[in-house]
């Protein structure tokens, strides 16, 4: 039998348990069909085989082998999702609960210890697998608890806010992220650093940089075009990360340009509003586009979903621009119904032609 060991990562052991399962059910269809025929025997040593190898894969890298263990998993990570904030929200009441009655000391110690003892957690659970299921949450209530711990120590020093605060949280949300294979983290750290590289222009713009964040919108172009290059890079390891820094690169850039192409004003360029949103307008359906043709080529379904979605929105909006203020709303969404059976019909031909292709 062939060691699972061979595969590297968790998400590799996953697709190979799913591969198993459907190859199961097409041999059991096969099979129903008169298609194949195995012999009492063979069929007997192969089940015994993938029996052997889920049961192995399950153990080694928690993997789920069966439908209702999947769905289970989605609930166990919601789950976990709400239980983290429940948690970060109860830390944070209680430390303001006595918070008036420690000394500066106490506080800072306890400051400090808070994302420590959850990492500390989140890592013991990591490597106990009756434990591992908590470890998304310790990361996140970690994530949370260093949040706490850089805006109180802030307020007790009395220190100006800066974005090096946003840096510090993306740094730590990737560093637990690729410690323990937390994809919720990873993005949620990429956003972060996209945010600090945003406020590091506007600051060596001469403005101040916690307005300026949200009032000179072409500032988070950069970083988003970095966090696309960043998905490029080889991650042996963490082979499931790519598609997530894929969807937060685009997220990036797609919601500032949409909004540019609104409100002109928000932008850096040295044109008028009105020029600074038709350019935007171009810009922002080329890297929808792009986005779609890259991911049709690539196999990658989230550039393909986000680029949609961005092209969508980004023609709802030219829409509303050209036909809203003088045409009938029952016509106006007569054209946007008609358009999307356009884009439909259009997608259609598409996956003809690759399916014959």
């Amino acid at each position: 039998m062939s060691d699972p060991q061979h595969a590297r990562t968790r998400t590799e052991a996953q697709r190979r348990a799913d591969r198993i399962r459907e190859f199961q059910a097409e041999l059991a269809a096969a099979e129903s069909d008169g298609a194949v025929a195995l012999t009492p025997d063979a069929r007997a040593r192969l089940d015994a085989y993938h029996a052997s190898l889920l049961a192995e894969l399950s153990a080694t890298y928690d993997v789920d082998v069966s439908d209702k263990q999947r769905q289970l998993s989605r609930g166990m990570q919601a789950v976990a999702i709400i239980g983290a904030v429940a948690l970060g929200a109860s830390v944070f009441l209680l430390f303001y609960r006595f918070w008036g009655r420690m000394g500066t000391g106490l506080q800072v110690a306890l400051l400090a210890a808070a994302p420590t003892w959850a990492v500390a957690a989140a890592d013991l659970a990591s490597r106990r697998p009756a434990l591992r299921f908590l470890t998304g949450l310790l990361a996140l209530v970690a994530f949370a608890g260093f949040i706490l711990n850089v805006e109180q120590l802030g307020e007790i020093f009395a220190l100006t806010p800066a974005p090096e605060a946003l840096a510090a949280y993306g740094l730590f949300a990737v560093a637990i992220a690729y410690a323990y294979g937390q994809r919720l983290l990873l993005a949620t750290g990429a956003v972060c650093l996209a945010l600090y590289g945003s406020a590091c222009l506007v600051r060596l713009a001469g403005a101040w940089w916690l307005p300026g964040l949200f009032q000179r919108l072409d500032g988070f172009l950069l970083p988003g075009a970095v966090i696309l290059a960043w998905s490029q890079w080889p991650h042996r390891v963490r082979d499931e990360f790519p598609p997530v820094l894929r969807g937060a690169g685009l997220i990036v850039l797609g919601l500032p340009m949409l909004v540019l192409t609104v409100d002109g004003s928000l932008s850096w360029l040295p044109v008028s509003s009105r020029g600074v949103e038709t350019l935007y307008e171009f810009v922002t359906l080329i890297v929808a586009a792009g986005a779609i043709a890259v991911g049709m080529r690539r196999g990658w379904t989230e550039a393909i979903a986000l680029g949609g979605a961005l092209f969508t929105v980004a023609l709802f909006l030219k829409y509303v621009d050209w036909f809203w203020d003088w045409m009938p709303y029952y016509l106006f969404f007569l054209i946007v119904g008609m358009t999307a059976l356009v884009l439909l019909w259009l997608a259609a031909r598409v996956r003809a032609r690759m399916r014959t292709g």
